[in-house]
C-alpha cells in the first residue's frame, strides 16, 4: 500500500544530546516563558523563575479542587488564566469510578502530546513494519452526545481533538474501520459493524485499544454474532448508513476462523497488539493474548487524561516522555524527587507540569521505576492513589489489591461487603479452574497488608468469599456506558471501594 499516510509519523528530536536534567529543565524553562503572561504565571512570578528550585519555591503543588476556581474562569471563556490563549476544549475526567472534573487544552499542549504520539508511531513503524498495512484504533460507539460549555467551548472533543487536522487525516488513511464508525449510537450496530470491516482486512497490521477487556468483547463479538456477520459477508446489506458489500471470500475465511478459533486465519500479517496490561489489567491482558499466541503485546504507556506520562521503547518498555511535561515525583517517605534521581524498585506519586495550564498537579497515578533506558526512566503504572478500601482500618490500596489479584486469570475484582464486613472476590466462570485456588492465594497474599492481618485475627473481617460471575466484563462495560463513559476508555478497576458492585453485576441475593 501507499506509504505516505505513515511517513505523517516521524521522531521529532527535540534535545535527544542533551541530559534528561538538561532536557526537563529547558522545557520547564520553555513552558514558564510561554506563559508567564497569565493570570497564574502572574500571580506566582513565572517570569522571575530561573531555577528548578525557584519554581518549587514559588509554586504549591496542587490537586483538582486547587485549580478549579482558575478553571471556571477558562469554562466561562475567560483567555490567559492558567496559560497563554484560548482553551481549545476540556475533557471530563474523573478516573475509573466517577466523572465531573474539566481539563483544560492549550495549542501546545496539545502539540506536545502530539510529538509523543507521533514518536510512538514512529517507532511502531521501524520496529514491527506495520506501515505496510493498515490498523485499527479503538473507536468507542457514540452513546452520548458531545457537550458544550456555557460559552460554547467543546467538552470531549475526540479524535480530532487530540490529533490535529494533520494526524487525523493519516490515521482515517490507514484505519482498518471507517472513523465514522464513532457516529454510531446503537452499540449492536457498532459492533457488526466494526467485526464486518476487521474481517475484511488480510492486511491488518496493529491492534491499538485502550482497555484488553474491548478486544476481548470484539472478539467475543466473532463468535456471538456470527449468524448476522455471516449474511452480511455473504448478502451484503445497510447497516446505520453504511452500505457494506458482499465478500464471499472472506465469508470462508471466517468460517474456517469459527471452525479454527485461529485468528491468524483472519489477519495473517498481524504484529503487534497495543492495549493497557499493567495494574488491573495484567489478567486481562493476559487473557486477550490467549486469542494471540504468536504476536507481540506491547504495553500502553500512561497516557492519562491530564497528560501523556509514559510510552513505549524499543523494548516496549514504559519510558518517560521526557520532552512532552515537566515532572516530580513523590517517594515513600514524602520527599520530592526529580526524574534524574529516582531509584530502582522505588514507588511514586506522580506530579506534572503541563502546557495546558497544571502546573505542579498531583495527577493521583502511582509508578514503580523498573530501570532506565540511557538516563531516562522506565516507569511500570502501578495503580491510583486515593483509590482505598477501609471496612475496618485496613487500607487497601488500589497498586495493593493489583500485587494480590495478579497470579490470577481472567477478570478478577475485589469488592468490600459493609454487610458481612468482608471482601468478596469476583472472577469469571469461564476460568474457574485456572483460578480454583483463589481464594486462598488472594487471601494469603492479603494477610501481607499487616491492618488486614490483625483485622482477620480479631475476626473484625470475615474470611475472603468468591462469587463467580457470567460475563463479568461486559457487565461493568454496559454499566460504564451507561454512566455516560466512552467504551474504548473504560479500564476496570482491581479495586471497588464502595458497596454498588451488587448493583453493576446484577447480583440478585
Amino acid at each position: 500500500m501507499n506509504n505516505a499516510p505513515w511517513d505523517q509519523f516521524r521522531r521529532h528530536a527535540r534535545h535527544e544530546n542533551l541530559s534528561v536534567t538538561e532536557r526537563q529543565t529547558t522545557w520547564l524553562h520553555d513552558c514558564l516563558k510561554h506563559n508567564q503572561n497569565s493570570a497564574y504565571g502572574q500571580l506566582y512570578g513565572f517570569e522571575h523563575i530561573q531555577s528548578v528550585q525557584d519554581f518549587q519555591q514559588q509554586l504549591p503543588i496542587v490537586d483538582y479542587d486547587n485549580l478549579k476556581p482558575w478553571i471556571d474562569k477558562c469554562a466561562s471563556d475567560e483567555r490567559y488564566q492558567l496559560f497563554a490563549g484560548e482553551v481549545i476544549a476540556f475533557e471530563k475526567t474523573g478516573g475509573s469510578h466517577s466523572g465531573g472534573k474539566l481539563v483544560p487544552y492549550s495549542e501546545k499542549g496539545l502539540d506536545d502530546f502530539r510529538h509523543a504520539l507521533s514518536d510512538w508511531l514512529a517507532q511502531l513503524v521501524e520496529q514491527f513494519h506495520i506501515d505496510r498495512g493498515t490498523a485499527y484504533w479503538a473507536l468507542s460507539p457514540a452513546m452520548t452526545q458531545s457537550t458544550e460549555t456555557i460559552e460554547g467551548i467543546s467538552v470531549g472533543g475526540g479524535d480530532a481533538l487530540y490529533l490535529g487536522a494533520e494526524y487525523l487525516s493519516a490515521f482515517a488513511q490507514i484505519s482498518a474501520v471507517p472513523l465514522t464508525l464513532s457516529q454510531v449510537t446503537n452499540v449492536d450496530d457498532w459492533q457488526l459493524l466494526t467485526l464486518y470491516y476487521l474481517a475484511c482486512r488480510r492486511d491488518l497490521r496493529l491492534f491499538s485499544v485502550w482497555s484488553p477487556s474491548f478486544l476481548t468483547q470484539l472478539l467475543e463479538g466473532l463468535q456471538h454474532r456470527q449468524r448476522s456477520l455471516s449474511e452480511l459477508l455473504q448478502y451484503g446489506g445497510e447497516i446505520a448508513g453504511h452500505q457494506l458489500q458482499k465478500d464471499q471470500a472472506t465469508a470462508d475465511i471466517y468460517q474456517c476462523y469459527l471452525e479454527s478459533g485461529d485468528t491468524s486465519i483472519l489477519w495473517p500479517q498481524l504484529d503487534v497488539i497495543s492495549c493497557w496490561a499493567d495494574a488491573s489489567s495484567t489478567t486481562l491482558a493476559s487473557q486477550l493474548m490467549g486469542y494471540f499466541p504468536s504476536i507481540t503485546l506491547q504495553p500502553k504507556g500512561l497516557l492519562a487524561t491530564e497528560a501523556i506520562i509514559t510510552a513505549p521503547n524499543r523494548q516496549n518498555q514504559p519510558q518517560l516522555c521526557v520532552d512532552s511535561n515537566f515532572y516530580e515525583f513523590i517517594d515513600e517517605q514524602g520527599d520530592i524527587q526529580l526524574a534524574d534521581s529516582l531509584k530502582i524498585n522505588h514507588n511514586y506519586q506522580v506530579i506534572i507540569t503541563t502546557n495546558s495550564g497544571l502546573y505542579r498537579y498531583r495527577i493521583g497515578d502511582m509508578v514503580q521505576c523498573i530501570g532506565f533506558q540511557g538516563d531516562v526512566p522506565l516507569l511500570c503504572f502501578t495503580g491510583r492513589t486515593g483509590v482505598v478500601s477501609d471496612l475496618v482500618g485496613e487500607k487497601l490500596t488500589e497498586s495493593f489489591v493489583n500485587y494480590c489479584l495478579s497470579p490470577l486469570k481472567g477478570f478478577a475484582m475485589l469488592c468490600p461487603d459493609s454487610k458481612s464486613l468482608g471482601y468478596c472476590l469476583l472472577l469469571d466462570k469461564r476460568y474457574l479452574q485456572d483460578n480454583k485456588n483463589a481464594v486462598g492465594i488472594v487471601e494469603q497474599r492479603l494477610n501481607e497488608n499487616p491492618q488486614y492481618a490483625y483485622a482477620r485475627t480479631l475476626s473484625q473481617l470475615v474470611p475472603l468469599s468468591c462469587l463467580p460471575l457470567e460475563q463479568p466484563e461486559r457487565c461493568y462495560l454496559a454499566w460504564q456506558c451507561a454512566q455516560g463513559k466512552r467504551l474504548g476508555d473504560i479500564k476496570i478497576p482491581s479495586l471497588m471501594h464502595n458497596d454498588n458492585w451488587r448493583e453493576i453485576f446484577q447480583i440478585v441475593e
